[in-house]
């Protein structure tokens, strides 16, 4: 990728991380540093800050210009005080001519909702009051774009999750006598899918493989060390940030790798209902580790709902039907036929469609043409068993 004078496209990527791997573990890979990962596999120059060091980041890039900036303006949980300095807004303006938004995370919450996370009710006016700053947005919920677009804030994309094409594995056969497994945060109603009587033995939690490691001991020391380098205000910020990114991309990395094999472990992979309205990272993850999937059913959300076909790349269950989940993972136990044409279908789509090297070439092509990928909506692939 280059610019018109013929250099490397040069690129800030701002990404949110957490100091304690208790709450980071919940921020997906593929939706930070994993799109650092994307970039450069595609010639981009990415220079790469992380939230923690936002505070240096004026004498760590003193003087320097990018093409574009490339930040997490939700930055969900670690409090709106990382925005609260309109300083630091006016400083990422002024880094690049291009800078782009990305909203991993919806914006609009019910009310239900918000009695679980009272901060949800806040985010959209939070996000609304730093779009001024952008240029672009690219939004993970389909909706949020079409406003933000629609109402003349910014240009905006809508941006469904991906997988790293290194990620993308072989398929091996479904154990068919095995229970479906989920994987991520218990909260909301997540916990009454799990206990619910008819589910008994069909699904079950997983626990987060990487507890069975040292990386989340890694993890907070690496952070801890940081504090402790940022708060002395100490010489070679230059050098300490590149060695932090060093091993905080290897923990990460080792750290992905252990959820992806963890997620073959169940005869499917269920993505329960959830507060972000477009389909989590674990649809896509799942499938790229050769498994059947099956996720609630996202009301009004047509593009998302299009991404793939119901009974040939995905099973689809109603939010109020705890019964009809229990069936579709019944009909994958039973009939390995099913399970093994989902899984191909689905991995087929994934590798195809919804790799992170080719989102980010996309969302660079919108930023320079204005078009719209359409992410092989409605497209079946060739040459799959249906």
């Amino acid at each position: 990728m280059r610019t018109r004078g013929g250099n490397r496209l040069r690129i800030l990527l701002i990404v949110q991380e957490y100091t304690k791997w208790r709450r980071a573990r919940h921020v997906s890979y593929c939706s930070q540093l994993g799109l650092e990962e994307a970039l450069l596999a595609d010639g981009i120059e990415c220079f790469t800050l992380t939230t923690p060091w936002l505070g240096q980041a004026r004498r760590i890039c003193a003087g320097s210009r990018f093409d574009q900036v490339w930040i997490d303006i939700i930055q969900s949980s670690l409090g709106d005080e990382i925005f609260a300095d309109q300083g630091l807004l006016e400083w990422v303006a002024a880094r690049a001519p291009v800078r782009v938004g990305f909203l991993p995370e919806s914006l609009d919450y019910t009310s239900e909702e918000e009695s679980h996370q009272p901060l949800l009710g806040l985010r959209r006016r939070n996000v609304e009051s730093r779009i001024p700053y952008l240029t672009h947005v690219v939004a993970c919920d389909e909706i949020d774009a079409e406003r933000i677009a629609g109402r003349g804030l910014a240009p905006a994309i809508w941006w469904p999750q991906a997988v790293t094409e290194r990620s993308i594995g072989g398929i091996d056969p479904v154990p068919s006598e095995d229970p479906a497994i989920f994987t991520g945060a218990v909260y909301g109603e997540r916990a009454r899918w799990l206990d619910h009587p008819d589910l008994k033995g069909l699904l079950v939690h997983l626990p987060p493989p990487e507890d069975a490691t040292l990386y989340p001991i890694c993890f907070n020391t690496l952070h801890k060390a940081a504090r402790a380098f940022l708060r002395g205000r100490l010489p070679g910020a230059s050098s300490a940030l590149s060695a932090y990114l060093g091993a905080l991309r290897h923990i990460r990395r080792r750290s992905y790798a252990s959820w992806l094999a963890g997620l073959r472990q169940g005869c499917a992979v269920v993505n329960l209902p959830h507060f972000v309205k477009t389909y989590a990272g674990r649809v896509m993850e799942g499938m790229a580790a050769g498994r059947p999937i099956i996720s609630w059913d996202i009301p009004d959300r047509p593009r998302n709902r299009a991404l793939f076909e119901e009974g040939r790349e995905i099973l689809l269950f109603s939010r109020e039907s705890p019964e009809q989940l229990a069936d579709q993972i019944r009909r994958i136990r039973r009939d390995p036929v099913l399970a093994r044409r989902l899984a191909e279908n689905g991995q087929a789509k994934v590798r195809r469609f919804h790799t992170l090297e080719r989102r980010t070439r996309e969302i660079l092509r919108w930023i320079e043409t204005g078009d719209q990928p359409a992410y092989g909506a409605g497209s079946p692939i060739s040459g799959v068993a249906t």
